[in-house]
């Protein structure tokens, strides 16, 4: 007889190595927990089906597809799974790589942004595996709710700093690579914010926030020039911006909060100026600068680009007090500012009443005695994770019964409440890595102070579809009706009651708000219309159920296709955000005919004093020319400027402008809905 002939293996790590059945002992033995007997049973009936098949070429992927598709013959589910093997199929793969997979207008990923891509693909299923139970993936799958950013499953959704942390610090990166002493100079400081932002970046699946930087920056300009605050502008903005270039297509997501007059909370603390020293001021001593900045910062972002294209990033948050009238110069200055939001539009403005509540805007954590007695740059928050909740699912399960509804509410949230729990489990093993681990920059020690402070964390809760669930148990959409309005409340009070049990409860802070997922109301909506309530789902959800072009409405928002004037609409959800919500804000999609700052001014002052609302977004549509590059407000079919028809549009998606040929199905429905208020937006 002749002996068997030889087989290789290609392994994963490119190297070709002799075809040895123990390897398949060792490895069910150290990954799947299986007995060396069983092991080794299971590697002969491998090894007898790679000669029956007449199999020469041999890789380390197709061993593991065999010995799995045996484990799953002997029952060991458990076993099968400890033992899979994460990735993305060769036919996925190639189209992300050759750009085939993105829409036909959409911008181009270089090679870092297709790495990054398919390394998302590889963590989502880990998450769904790995870091979350089988009942929490469950009903991620199934849309009972969304987990957001799952991709990102090994970072925070967003973290909050004081910039007087780069003062005091500089740049201070793990193992000392690139640090920097703090800054003496403007310009040096805000070169430290854009790096340690981009540094940042890599560790988040969302926004780098930074604090009141009109107001933290203002120490070091105190006898500056306008000229000089100028370009201190124009570095920011341009600089923030450009590093999407260098990954691979991706812009890095920033926040700047900015202040016309000085926080409370902010303004009897010592002032840090040049090198992290105190200044032997209150940072109330340098409002006028801080106005000044600002001024300049606004007329640079009216600008745009040297193209006139508008900034997509930094995103500005603009907060109002109600002495924002009685300091000089507010009258040019609102001029100012509304002839931005009429131009640009995509400014926050954030309507801070009730100055306990300032520091809870911005953070997402209330004002308490702990930051009382912290110094400035210790001020640092993170959002853990944040999941939408699914209403109008719990609508179609309750059938009308409202008390049902609320039972069932009360049953998804503390399922909500785990999944947040085994996320933060699976980020506490990893801070627990240290400098050694992969969240290095954010377990970063600094004297006695790590950077991120992991009681200063929160979660977000995020209910999608309240309209819906609202006409579910009604038969009224918010705008028709008191009646829809007063349930919305019951429902939105019942949400922030569970999250303040289920805070006390798990010593953790829950907290409902607001989203920015660009996902979550078009997947739920589709999941909807597959479930068992597809029939119910297909007269709820809005948008073209047969084409799957459908959505929900985002947290605590009237319809988008409502036609109900702005005023309105900002009167309606500011009954809710009155609940303290994170994050809430109204959308203002502004047509075409509203060219002029005083109808604006005259909502900002309304919005203020006559409604509860948290803030309000204004927002312009533009078209982009992909032939000559120009920007034009308004949308077109031809380029006004060069009459090109390679045309994209530019529009608010979830908070941030984007490009809509980025957009998913739903969120372009959801944008051909919207009812865009004209000339009288009262």
């Amino acid at each position: 007889m002749g002996s068997e002939p030889e087989l290789y293996v290609r392994r994963s790590d490119e190297q070709v190595v002799r075809f040895d059945p123990q390897h398949i002992v060792e490895a069910l033995v150290r990954e799947a927990r299986v007995d060396v007997e069983l092991a080794t049973k299971i590697s002969l009936e491998v090894k007898e089906a790679i000669a029956r098949a007449g199999v020469r070429t041999l890789s380390s992927s197709l061993i593991r597809e065999l010995v799995n598709v045996k484990l799953l013959e002997h029952n060991l589910e458990a076993a099968h799974r400890a033992h899979s093997r994460l990735g993305v199929p060769l036919y996925d793969a190639d189209r992300i790589i050759r750009q085939s997979a993105r829409e036909h207008e959409a911008p181009p990923h270089g090679p870092e942004g297709t790495s990054l891509l398919l390394a998302e693909a590889i963590k989502r299923e880990y998450a769904i595996r790995e870091v979350f139970s089988d009942v929490v993936a469950d009903a991620h799958l199934t849309g009972r709710f969304h987990l957001q950013s799952i991709g990102a499953v090994d970072r925070p959704a967003l973290l909050a700093s004081s910039v007087d942390y780069l003062k005091r610090y500089g740049v201070a990166l793990p193992h000392g690579f690139a640090s920097a002493r703090p800054a003496r100079h403007p310009e040096v400081l805000l070169a430290h914010l854009v790096k340690f932002s981009a540094a940042l970046h890599g560790y988040l699946a969302g926004p780098v926030v930074w604090d009141s930087l009109n107001v933290a920056l203002a120490p070091y300009v105190r006898d500056a020039e306008e000229r000089d605050l100028r370009q201190l502008a124009q570095a920011l903005m341009f600089e923030l911006s450009a590093p999407a270039v260098a990954r691979g297509g991706q812009v890095i997501a920033c926040e700047v909060h900015l202040d016309w007059d000085v926080p409370a909370y902010l303004a009897a603390r010592p002032a840090l100026g040049p090198q992290g020293e105190e200044t032997g001021q209150p940072y109330a001593a340098y409002g006028e600068i801080a106005r000044r900045f600002l001024r300049q910062l606004l007329e640079v972002y009216r600008e745009g680009d040297a193209e006139g294209r508008p900034f997509l990033t930094p995103r500005l948050v603009l907060h109002l007090t109600d002495r924002f009238a009685t300091i000089e110069g507010y009258r040019e200055f609102l001029d100012l500012l509304c002839d931005v939001l009429v131009q640009r539009g995509g400014v926050r403005i954030v309507f801070d009443r009730d100055e306990t509540r300032s520091f809870f805007s911005r953070f997402g954590v209330p004002f308490e005695a702990g930051h009382e007695r912290a110094e400035t740059w210790r001020w640092r928050t993170a959002v853990l994770q944040a999941i939408a909740v699914n209403l109008p699912r719990i609508g179609y399960q309750a059938q009308g019964d409202v008390l049902a509804f609320f039972e069932q509410l009360t049953d998804v949230m503390e399922l909500v409440a785990q999944a947040h729990l085994e996320k933060r489990i699976f980020l506490e093993k990893l801070m627990a890595l240290g400098e050694a681990g992969p969240l290095a920059l954010l377990a970063l020690r600094r004297e006695d102070l790590t950077f991120l402070k992991l009681t200063w964390t929160t979660h977000l809760i995020c209910p999608f579809g309240l309209d819906e669930a609202v006409w579910l148990l009604t038969g009224r959409h918010l705008h028709e009706s008191d009646q829809a309005v007063e349930m919305a409340l019951r429902i939105t009070a019942h949400l922030v009651r569970e999250a303040e049990r289920l805070s006390a409860k798990h010593k953790v802070r829950f907290v409902v708000a607001d989203s920015t997922d660009e996902v979550a109301a078009a997947r739920l909506a589709r999941l909807d219309l597959r479930s068992p309530f597809a029939a119910r789902a297909a007269e709820t959800v809005s948008g073209d159920a047969e084409r799957g072009e459908v959505y929900y409405s985002r947290p605590f928002k009237v319809l988008p296709q409502a036609a109900v004037r702005a005023l309105e609409r900002v009167r309606i959800e500011g009954l809710l955000h009155d609940f303290g919500l994170f994050g809430v804000i109204t959308p203002i999609w502004l047509g075409e005919k509203v060219t002029a700052a005083e109808p604006l001014a005259a909502l900002i002052s309304r919005g203020f004093f006559q409604t509860h609302s948290a803030g309000i977004l204004p927002a312009p549509e533009f078209t982009l020319c992909m032939e000559c590059g120009r920007c034009a407000r308004g949308l077109y079919r031809q380029c006004p400027h060069c009459h090109g028809v390679r045309l994209d549009g530019l529009a608010l998606g979830a908070q941030t402008f984007s490009r809509l040929s980025t957009w998913n199905r739903g969120l372009l429905a959801e944008w051909r809905n919207r009812y865009r208020v004209d000339e009288d937006l009262g």
